[in-house]
């Protein structure tokens, strides 16, 4: 790995941080998703279901947290999970939880695959 350990922790505590957030949005959906009352024709309100995308969203955005710093504690982040490569610090500081470098992720992005990396 050829990231110092500054931007190493300066990240995880990013990622940390970024994580007690979303878990407290989430927790919030949540709380406010039973207060919701069902119409009387037994629809729920439109709110509902742009609260369930939302926490959908979060949900995606905690798992990709997640495998970051599971990363960070395995010693491979930052490594481009296709060639092996070290993913550059500009890409990791624009999404941190990156786990292709720029050439692998073109080529997946034409393929339309998201790689998903494995804790």
């Amino acid at each position: 790995m050829t990231h110092d350990l500054t931007f190493l922790d300066t990240t995880r505590d990013m990622l940390e941080k970024e994580r007690t957030a979303i878990l407290a949005r989430m927790q919030t959906i949540s709380r406010d998703s039973m207060a919701f009352e069902m119409e009387s024709d037994g629809i729920p309100p439109s709110g509902f279901e742009r609260e369930g995308a939302i926490a959908a969203v979060l949900e995606s955005r905690l798992t990709d947290i997640d495998n970051a710093l599971a990363r960070l504690e395995t010693g491979t982040y930052g490594t481009c999970a296709d060639c092996s490569k070290p993913i550059p610090p500009r890409r990791l500081e624009a999404l941190p939880f990156a786990t292709l470098c720029v050439s692998c992720q073109s080529v997946a992005d034409k393929r339309g695959v998201r790689r998903v990396a494995v804790r």
